[in-house]
């Protein structure tokens, strides 16, 4: 087990919370560019749908 001192437990414990927090946004990108992605899919595959119809 890691034993750390006073100041350094601190400036420790603050990257760690600055790295998970800049983890957290690149996830929630993800996230939102995936279901982006989907949602293009979908609009074009209805559009496709529509389009053979008419032809």
């Amino acid at each position: 087990m890691v034993h750390i001192e006073g100041d350094e437990a601190e400036s420790v414990l603050s990257a760690a919370r600055q790295q998970a927090r800049a983890t957290g946004y690149v996830q929630r990108a993800q996230v939102m560019l995936m279901a982006a992605g989907i949602a293009a899919f979908g609009i074009v595959a209805v559009a496709a749908t529509m389009m053979t119809t008419l032809l």
